[in-house]
């Protein structure tokens, strides 16, 4: 079908974007349900948000967004060289993405729908805090990086070894105390067990929970199917 778009026009032209989109839609739907139903603690967590954003935006093209990471992959490993030490590393990787390039919170609109689609976050360079450090994990790792997540309560950070930064506020680095503060505005105190690394299936639900919530108001249709596959991530036993 997408072979005929180009000899088409008008009427034929939209029917025909329509009749694709239905069917890229329909695939990426049943792929994302199975994906849910079988992700693993370690699942490929970028992967999962590719295909959930077929799944908001069917017959979408994202070769060039993929491309996008692979070019910034290669351009921080390139600074890379010669930075021996996390912290190097960590400043090297915060002033590529959140500097140079710009990654920082969507602070005017933080539960927009967008802001939870990586795509999304690629193109305007804005969003929530975990898929901004979806970005993170997603260039660092096509750096030879290891960026893990952290799902400190009410606010996503990322770490390379035990040095923690906030991809929200432009990949500061944060202190323990840093770490505490963001913390004090829901009375609760910093404990271990908040700094360990985030597996990925957490992190895909917390993915899809923001959306849910930008969904229930926005897309109704939207949010009843982000709510079934929830359930079917929670209850799924890998």
């Amino acid at each position: 079908m997408r072979e005929l778009l180009p000899a088409a026009s008008g009427r034929a032209e939209r029917r025909l974007k329509e009749t694709i989109a239905q069917i890229a839609g329909d695939a990426a739907e049943q792929k994302f349900g199975k994906l849910c139903a079988n992700f693993p603690d370690d699942g490929d967590i970028e992967d999962a948000a590719w295909t959930l954003a077929a799944v908001v935006a069917p017959g979408e093209d994202f070769d060039g967004m993929r491309g996008q990471l692979d070019k910034w992959g290669a351009t921080l490993a390139r600074k890379l060289a010669g930075k021996d030490t996390v912290i190097q590393q960590c400043n090297t990787m915060a002033a590529l993405l959140g500097s140079e390039l710009g990654f920082r919170g969507n602070e005017d609109d933080y539960y927009a729908e967008e802001n939870s689609l990586l795509p999304r976050v690629i193109e305007h360079r804005r969003g929530n805090p975990i898929t901004l450090c979806l970005v993170y994990i997603a260039v660092g790792r096509r750096a030879g990086l290891a960026v893990q997540g952290v799902a400190l309560p009410g606010h996503f950070v990322v770490r390379v070894g035990g040095v923690f930064f906030d991809p929200f506020h432009g990949g500061r680095r944060l202190q323990l105390e840093d770490c505490q503060k963001l913390l004090e505005s829901q009375s609760l105190e910093l404990q271990p067990h908040h700094l360990l690394p985030c597996k990925p299936r957490v992190m895909l639900a917390r993915i899809l929970n923001n959306l849910l919530h930008a969904a229930e108001t926005g897309d109704p249709t939207l949010g009843e199917k982000l709510h079934g596959w929830l359930q079917v991530l929670q209850r799924a036993t890998v």
